[in-house]
């Protein structure tokens, strides 16, 4: 006899058996991935809050070369624009710095994040021009100006170059206004054309960049490309934890063994990730003035975050943290680590400096120095990348014996299982063969 086919239980009374085990958690769960996300997201938009307040915080070196009318001007049209939403220009003494090449390795250092200089005898090669005694007048040779196009260079083309340029705007008009400007003006002689050209442009400027970083794709040096090397390490992690979940090794292989065999393809697998991550970079560099030499002390460099970042992930992931939370805390490291590197922490709110003590801010700052041999912060990175590395190894001895542990416990619990399932089949089977003897024996005697 065919068996009736089975449908599935509509019923009221089905439905409220599964409101408590089914439908509230998986509410709940949606409910606490968006309260995930609302909190990651505010803190990531938290970087640009008021920002445009804390610009104060950029510091500018200017240094008048000239001593003459043009020098003056710049110096105090760059005063006129001081406000919390202006870059601050610091005026340097000729004695500190006595020529252009230690003002750029005042950049350099980072100790300023850009610097102007008014050129010795801008003055004289103007006044020149304006009274005829020479043809030649070039507006871009009075001022010149320095930054390290490398180091955020979101920022750099932004506060940055839009503060040089709103100076030497604010410096034409403050030159007009000088009585050395109105004396030249009485004795123009407007049939000279250059004259006039010369006196109408008086001040410009010109660049002298730190590693011109020119490509589109520098904008996320420092944004998407710190998204990757967490999460590729938690995505092999996942891979690896099914694989040996599945094959049974994590039960049947002694812990050492384990961790040595985890330790070894970890150190394999982050090696590769930072060939790879070092290898899309290059491969858009474009005109990016950087060498063979960089692009392997980057990936010597993505290679100690990505391991860094797998231990993070191998003392946590799967064996302290249940999987139920993994997306709690792998989302909010990967949110928190990208925002202490997509602005400067100068001009972030204060809570944010707390990026100084994540890997990836410090990663990013030695990102810099290699690629421009600039703004050298090793002091503070390295000490804070190593930390998070030593610590990781150390933890993720004791996440394997645990990730062992729970995994040979499942296994003595579902071998425990099966047993109890066989039993019961064994039990049904006699019983059956039991109550089959009993009706035979029962039955009447066939005629």
């Amino acid at each position: 006899m065919a068996s009736a086919k089975h449908t599935p239980n509509r019923s009221p009374r089905f439905w409220r058996g599964r409101i408590q085990s089914t439908v509230v958690p998986s509410v709940m769960s949606g409910i606490m991935l968006m309260l995930l996300i609302l909190a990651n997201m505010c803190y990531l938009y938290g970087t640009t809050f008021r920002q445009e307040t804390r610009v104060h915080a950029l510091k500018v070196l200017l240094v008048d070369f000239d001593q003459g009318e043009l020098g003056t001007a710049v110096v105090r049209a760059s005063q006129g624009l001081q406000s919390h939403h202006f870059p601050t220009v610091e005026l340097g003494s000729m004695s500190q710095y006595s020529d252009p090449t230690a003002i750029k390795q005042a950049v350099c250092k980072a100790e300023y994040w850009a610097a102007l200089y008014v050129n010795k005898d801008a003055s004289k090669t103007l006044a020149s021009a304006v009274n005829g005694s020479s043809r030649e007048y070039d507006p871009a040779s009075a001022v010149t100006y320095t930054y390290n196009q490398a180091r955020y260079p979101v920022i750099a083309d932004s506060y940055i170059i839009n503060g040089i340029v709103s100076v030497i705007a604010a410096s034409r008009a403050t030159y007009y206004e000088s009585s050395s400007a109105n004396a030249t003006f009485s004795t123009l002689d407007t049939t000279d054309q250059d004259s006039v050209v010369a006196y109408l442009n008086p001040i410009g400027s010109s660049a002298d960049l730190i590693q011109p970083t020119g490509q589109v794709s520098r904008v996320f040096h420092n944004t998407v490309n710190l998204v990757i090397p967490p999460l590729a390490q938690f995505f092999f992690l996942l891979a690896l934890n099914g694989i040996a979940m599945g094959s049974g090794f994590h039960a049947q292989a002694r812990v050492r063994d384990v961790w040595l065999f985890r330790f070894c393809l970890s150190k394999i697998y982050t090696c590769l990730s930072g060939i790879t991550m070092a290898g899309y970079i290059w491969a858009f560099k474009e005109t990016w003035g950087v060498t063979g030499s960089d692009f392997a002390k980057s990936w010597m460099l993505f290679w100690f975050l990505m391991d860094t970042q797998y231990q993070v992930m191998e003392s946590i992931v799967g064996s302290f943290l249940p999987i139920a939370f993994t997306p709690f805390f792998v989302f909010t490291w990967i949110i928190t680590n990208v925002a202490s590197t997509v602005f400067p922490l100068e001009i972030m709110p204060g809570w944010y400096r707390v990026g100084y003590a994540l890997p990836s801010h410090e990663a990013y700052s030695l990102m810099v120095q290699i690629w421009s041999g600039c703004a050298d912060q090793t002091r503070v990175a390295l000490p804070v990348m190593f930390s998070w590395w030593i610590i990781g190894h150390v933890t993720a001895v004791f996440s394997v014996r645990k990730r062992c542990s729970d995994a040979r416990s499942m296994a003595a619990n579902a071998d425990a299982a099966s047993e109890m399932t066989v039993s019961n089949a064994v039990l049904d089977v006699d019983i059956s063969e039991d109550g089959e003897m009993t009706t035979q024996s029962n039955s009447p005697p066939s005629k």
